[in-house]
């Protein structure tokens, strides 16, 4: 097998990687690719994740989502959708939309395929009253997110809120406020994160 980032082949050094594991990432490549679980604080909010938002993690996320490459949403979320599956499995997941625009341009809704494997379930009914994207957008931009959702779905006990990469917090807290009154428990997951501030280690 040949590493989905660098194309090298991937050697495989144990019998538990050879026959457990499924990383698509040579050891090199994966070194890069550092895993750190965090709790970080946005806009009020504790968020949990797993990767700064840099160098490697950061130029995959870009290939998977800008250039469609497809095959890198295993790399995106290893681990980390096993992981979902045991912490919140009584627990409804619901992912930040992405604008209509993006999707078409895309051809797939990468959090959605980035999740696949999560068995938890799909909670419907999340919009964005304004199609906003965040690219390139200042802070004051960002911020406008916070009104910009509304939710006409059932209510649930649990819902976990996923993202790919938190910065300020914006979306997630627009998201957070309009299910808040929705459900009895809300969690809020973000696979990367933007270093703003300090955070808080596990």
């Amino acid at each position: 097998m040949r590493c989905l980032y660098c194309d090298k082949i991937v050697n495989k050094i144990s019998f538990y990687s050879l026959f457990i594991e499924e990383d698509k990432l040579c050891i090199k490549c994966r070194k890069q690719l550092y895993m750190n679980r965090r709790i970080i604080e946005r806009d009020g909010l504790k968020i949990e994740t797993f990767y700064e938002y840099d160098g490697l993690y950061k130029s995959i996320l870009l290939q998977y989502k800008e250039a469609g490459d497809e095959a890198l949403k295993d790399v995106l979320t290893y681990k980390i959708s096993d992981y979902i599956n045991l912490r919140y499995f009584n627990y409804g997941i619901i992912f930040a939309p992405s604008s209509k625009m993006k999707i078409e341009k895309r051809g797939f809704n990468h959090l959605e395929e980035m999740f696949k494997d999560v068995s938890l379930k799909r909670v419907t009914g999340l919009k964005m009253k304004n199609e906003l994207i965040q690219e390139n957008r200042s802070a004051l931009e960002r911020y406008k997110m916070k009104g910009n959702f509304v939710y006409e779905g059932p209510r649930y006990k649990n819902i976990l809120i996923v993202d790919d990469v938190v910065t300020t917090g914006s979306t997630l807290r627009g998201i957070y406020d309009c299910m808040f009154s929705q459900t009895n428990n809300i969690r809020l997951l973000s696979v990367a994160y933007k270093t703003l501030q300090k955070d808080e280690k596990l």
